[in-house]
This record gives C-alpha cells, sequence and structure tokens, in this order.
C-alpha cells in the first residue's frame, strides 16, 4: 500500500530558510490561527500537490479572515483598481507577523515532548484516504 506522507519534506534546522514542510504549525498552531478559531488545526494552513504547506493569511487572506477586515481591506483595493493593494497590505502584515523571510523556528524534533513526538511520526506514516 502507498503512503502519502502528510509530513513529506525534511523539517530544515533552525534559522535555515523555510521549505514548507508544515511541522510549526502541525505541532503548534500559532496565534493567528488560534484567533480563527482553532487551536488544535489550523484552518488557514495549506497544503500544496508537491508535499509543501503554505499559510493561507499570506497566500489570501480573505479566503480566511472575518467579513469585515475583508471589507475594509476591498475599500482599500477600490481605490487603485486592479492593483489590490489592500490585500496585498493583509498579506505582508501576516507575513511580517509570522516571520516570513527569516528561516525556521520550529523546535527540532529532539526537543519535543514525548506527545508530540508520537503526533509528529503518526502525521509522517498515516494514509489519507
Amino acid at each position: 500500500m502507498n503512503r502519502i506522507h502528510i509530513l513529506s519534506l525534511d523539517k530544515p534546522k533552525q534559522g535555515d530558510p523555510c521549505n514548507g514542510c508544515g511541522m510549526c504549525c502541525l505541532v503548534q498552531v500559532c496565534a493567528l490561527g488560534v484567533e480563527l478559531g482553532d487551536s488544535q488545526a489550523c484552518k488557514a494552513l495549506l497544503h500544496s500537490s508537491d508535499g509543501s504547506y503554505a499559510c493561507g493569511l499570506v497566500l489570501n487572506p480573505y479566503r480566511f479572515v472575518a467579513p469585515d477586515i475583508v471589507e475594509a481591506f476591498q475599500k482599500i483595493d477600490s481605490f487603485y483598481p486592479g492593483e489590490n493593494r489592500g490585500e496585498q497590505m493583509l498579506k505582508d502584515m501576516y507575513a511580517k507577523e509570522l516571520g516570513a523571510g527569516r528561516g525556521c523556528d520550529s523546535v527540532e524534533f529532539e526537543e519535543l515532548d514525548e506527545e508530540d513526538q508520537y503526533f509528529v511520526r503518526f502525521l509522517q506514516t498515516t494514509p489519507v484516504c
């Protein structure tokens, strides 16, 4: 039986460039993810066909944030037709808050407690239907 690895990319060392392994988001949902309403599984975590993960708040914030926030930033978009400046402001704000571009900040596997190590192993070997 072929297994589809939920965590199919090796986690880079702390400080190395992000490769989209997803370990940081899967092991502990960030404050932004918790604000979306779930401290166990981030609603904005996107999984690509290449096996990588990315934050939906950075890639497509209008899909994930509250309608009143979207409306406010769409008003900015309306002042600059075709440029999506409001959406880009949101993307930049979330990227900065997440530390995007600063390298991997996820703890090393060995530093995880036993329960989180079990969870990561489970994610690495569980087939997806």
